[in-house]
């Protein structure tokens, strides 16, 4: 009898492994974390269409200078400018300690990377971002600068560098949005897109 119960504890087990990796490979390539890692990935290598792929046609987007709290990107044409305009600028995000996963929302602290903030005599910029995920696409994706941040905070109080070039002009499909909120000071020194 033991013999059996431990070949049936085996048998079920195998059952297990060989059906998993396909059932929970689908799962993970949805999972929110997973959807939010690739979109940051693709943007950090400038793949602006491998990023677009990931946020659904009525995506809210709130980040930087483009897309404020009070102007949000709506749109994966709007969106593209902001993406496109930060290759330049080598703005790179890196995530500072595990998501924190509630359902379809994912939350991660990034650190911000550029040259914007260089000229302010800082290394880096801290965001909390909230992105919610629906059948693998980005739905709604804010990311708040860290006011309680000592470098993020001397960054948002710093005058806005002298922009050496005009800002890039807007085109009918995808206009540059700008704004205040709370990040109006984040607008002025990154340029209105």
């Amino acid at each position: 009898m033991r013999l059996w119960k431990g070949f049936l504890v085996t048998a079920l087990m195998m059952m297990l492994m060989a059906v998993s990796p396909v059932a929970f490979g689908v799962a993970a390539a949805d999972d929110p974390a997973t959807v939010l890692q690739r979109f940051t990935d693709a943007r950090n290598s400038g793949d602006v269409a491998g990023a677009i792929a990931l946020l659904a046609d009525t995506v809210r987007f709130v980040e930087g200078p483009s897309c404020s709290p009070d102007s949000p990107c709506i749109g994966p044409a709007a969106v593209r400018p902001f993406l496109e305009q930060s290759i330049p600028l080598h703005i790179v995000l890196t995530a500072v300690g595990p998501p924190q996963m509630s359902g379809a929302t994912v939350r991660q602290r990034f650190e911000v990377r550029g040259d914007p903030f260089g000229p302010a005599g800082i290394g880096r910029f801290v965001g909390n971002a909230t992105v919610e995920v629906r059948d693998g696409k980005i739905v709604s994706y804010i990311n708040i600068p860290d006011t309680s941040d000592a470098q993020t905070a001397r960054y948002l109080a710093s005058p806005p560098p002298p922009q050496s070039t005009p800002p890039a002009q807007s085109t009918p499909s995808a206009p540059p949005r700008t704004g205040g909120g709370g990040e109006a000071s984040f607008i002025h020194h990154l340029g209105d897109g």
